[in-house]
């Protein structure tokens, strides 16, 4: 199997997990190949940094590997030099793109830029941060900081993520770039996607994770916080609807985005 979303902490937070220790639990489970993400220390958005994590992997990965280079709004010059053949895309996820605030699919500005320059694949994190602050105000008010956990998939509702991932995908058409979604989490999100054609010939692809075909809201009480993650665990309406996107091949792969608390 092969993974391509994962948050290894090397080099910066080993404490947590390195290169061989999540290898390792990757080839334990069947995974002989992992992408990885750039949110570690210093984060990968130059090409020094990157460089330096495929050394590292290159003495202690026991699985195939390959880096995302991160993407902020200050290296895009730096994003447009990373090589294709030898590093699987560009990512903003687990990273800010605006210092401590915001994701890229929120800055449509940059994402014109981005597709209409790069000929990598671009694989972003997609919910809309407006609505997500507007669903949070709205709640902070009536539980202050003791928000139940049942309402995290109405915070970071299916609107958020429809809307930034619809966003994002008409965008990529535009310059017939190299689109990835990462962690899809809504059944209506899966309509933006198409199967009528075989993903080797598809410039816009999009995943599903083990958690959201796994869980629904009714897990939530059982559970709770145990499954919060953002994109946040949906419907059963929705988990059900990633299954059929898989089998209908409009999702492409599915992934863990395998991690440790930093």
């Amino acid at each position: 199997m092969i993974d391509d979303q994962v948050h290894f902490r090397e080099p910066g937070f080993t404490k947590k997990g390195s290169i061989y220790t999540e290898s390792k639990a990757a080839v334990a489970g069947g995974v002989t190949s992992y992408m990885d993400m750039p949110n570690t220390s210093p984060t990968a958005t130059d090409i020094k940094s990157l460089e330096n994590k495929y050394l590292l992997a290159g003495k202690s990965s026991l699985a195939n590997y390959s880096f995302f280079m991160g993407v902020t709004k200050n290296n895009l010059e730096e994003v447009l030099r990373i090589n294709n053949e030898t590093i699987c895309g560009i990512s903003d996820d687990g990273l800010y793109f605006d210092d401590d605030e915001g994701i890229l699919a929120n800055y449509p500005e940059f994402l014109e830029k981005l597709f209409s320059r790069s000929t990598s694949l671009v694989a972003l994190h997609c919910e809309e941060d407006a609505i997500i602050k507007e669903n949070l105000n709205r709640f902070k008010k009536e539980y202050e900081e003791n928000i139940p956990i049942e309402y995290h998939p109405l915070i970071r509702s299916e609107e958020a993520c429809y809307l930034a991932t619809k966003r994002v995908v008409e965008i990529a058409k535009k310059y017939k770039a190299r689109f990835h979604a990462l962690h899809i989490s809504t059944k209506k999100e899966v309509e933006l996607f198409i199967s009528d054609i075989s993903v080797e010939k598809k410039r816009i692809t999009a995943e599903a994770c083990v958690h959201h075909l796994w869980f629904s809201d009714e897990d939530y009480e059982k559970l709770g916080s145990l499954i919060k993650w953002n994109p946040a665990i949906k419907m059963d309406e929705d988990r059900k609807g990633l299954l059929e996107g898989l089998k209908s091949c409009k999702l492409d792969i599915i992934a863990t985005d395998h991690t440790r608390p930093i």
